[in-house]
């Protein structure tokens, strides 16, 4: 393929989908009655234009119901263009859906062939392939099962491995890649940064911010089917978190910063009297070697972290009552805020000092949450009126990291205990202990089926 040729070419692509307001009558209802459905049209992509280069790594963002997924499976194929065009250039592997392209009631052997040979591989050459991708889906002792058997983590590891293994020019992947486990997220990363050096092209659609920025050389940003941004992934995030935070596209705006105040800034409303002038996160118990050295590094659900918020009056201040100072943690991804305290909720009162004289405030907090990016806003006004002085948006921004099998906000510290007394594990492989979800009794793997093996090989 010609470096010149892009990999994928979207031209003018709109995709229309019908929201009907009843179920739609049948054929029987139709004729009878001549009644018609009554629906609504939802432009999911609204005039989407953009190339994709070989080698390019491109992250698809924006909110839910942006239209990334819909424009994912056009590039797919999946989805037939209702005015506009698709090109893409060189064999296209995508990973779009739990479970998409497998036959349930297939093995996991036969699955792999069947993939193989949609994608355009012959027989030898999915044989060629198959220790690679059975170990790196690391299901091997499974792959003679029947794939309806399988957890949605099996289900992952083996369409994956499949994708990238067949050699393709391009790589779809869709947020499907959340379900798999920590060390599998980053042997697929690893795969598709591989990929990326070695020309071909990946295109990734994810609400992990911190993967997107990893993985992604550049950024699209989606908002109502439109694109709304398209350049460095760095640039795209900073643009995605800053609409999030004014409640652009979203369904649900963020929380406000005050009573009747605007998370964004409005000089009407914004008095200016006080000026935040420096905002500072670190992490005390941390030793040095485990502190964040940049941005993107994560620290443990758990951490204990420092906020230090220093200001100074712009104007004369004092004998107009005291000052609250307030955070408000949140997370990008989320419409509700995590955290929103300020002093004066707790009977704490900053008296003002002179003009330009700084003064500073420490918050301690402990970060328990679970895996993300969460950014801490800080709002400064008049403990008595209310007045707002001064805002500073995304004034600190903390990624942590949580056990990789949690997803959500709060470490509740589930436990689970299984108690499975008839549980049948695959005599050819080693199970489980019992409170690990495992049978009660292992058949003997080397007597035949359905045959009573003698007492003394117990």
């Amino acid at each position: 393929m010609s470096q010149r040729t892009p990999a994928i070419r979207v031209t003018d692509l709109h995709e229309v989908f019908k929201i009907y307001d009843e179920v739609p009558p049948g054929i029987k209802e139709r004729l009878t009655s001549f009644r018609r459905s009554s629906f609504r049209e939802f432009h999911a992509l609204n005039g989407v234009t953009l190339d994709i280069m070989p080698g390019e790594r491109v992250g698809l963002i924006g909110h839910n119901g942006s239209g990334k997924s819909t424009l994912l499976k056009c590039m797919a194929g999946i989805l037939p263009a209702d005015q506009g065009s698709v090109e893409t250039n060189g064999r296209v592997a995508t990973l779009l859906e739990l479970g998409a392209g497998f036959s349930p009631e297939l093995t996991g052997r036969e699955n792999m062939f069947l993939n193989g040979s949609i994608l355009g591989l012959s027989r030898a050459e999915v044989e060629a392939s198959f220790d690679d991708i059975v170990d790196f889906a690391g299901i091997r002792d499974f792959i003679d099962n029947p794939v309806k058997n399988y957890s949605s983590g099996m289900y992952v590891r083996l369409g994956f491995a499949i994708a990238v293994h067949v050699d393709p020019d391009i790589l779809l992947v869709d947020e499907v890649l959340a379900v798999g486990d920590q060390t599998f997220q980053e042997r697929s990363l690893a795969r598709m940064t591989a990929f990326a050096e070695a020309g071909k092209t990946v295109v990734l659609v994810s609400h992990d911010l911190e993967s997107i920025n990893n993985l992604c050389d550049r950024g699209i940003l989606l908002e109502s089917g439109r694109v709304v941004f398209d350049g460095p992934v760095s640039q795209a995030l900073e643009e995605y978190q800053r609409r999030l935070a004014s409640g652009h596209g979203a369904e649900m705006r963020l929380p406000e910063l005050s009573a009747h105040e605007s998370v964004e800034e409005d000089e009407d409303t914004v008095t200016g009297a006080v000026t935040i002038t420096d905002v500072g996160v670190t992490f005390p118990d941390l030793p040095a070697s485990e502190t964040p050295s940049g941005p993107s590094e994560a620290v443990d659900t758990g951490t204990a972290a420092r906020l230090t918020v220093t200001a100074q009056p712009t104007r004369q201040l004092i004998g107009d009552g005291g000052l609250y100072v307030r955070i408000v943690l949140r997370r990008p991804d989320l419409a509700m805020p995590l955290y929103d305290s300020r002093t004066s909720y707790r009977v704490q009162y900053v008296a003002p000092p002179p003009p330009d004289t700084p003064f500073t405030t420490t918050v301690d907090l402990r970060l328990n949450v679970l895996s993300g990016t969460y950014l801490v806003d800080v709002e400064i006004g008049n403990a008595e009126t209310d007045e707002v002085h001064d805002q500073a948006l995304e004034a600190a921004r903390v990624v942590v990291r949580g056990e990789p099998w949690d997803v959500g906000v709060v470490p509740v510290e589930a436990t689970f205990t299984v108690d499975n007394p008839a549980g049948v594990w695959p005599p050819e492989s080693e199970p489980p202990a019992p409170e690990d979800g495992g049978p009660a009794a292992h058949p003997d793997p080397l007597w035949p089926r359905g045959a009573e093996p003698p007492t003394a090989t117990r």
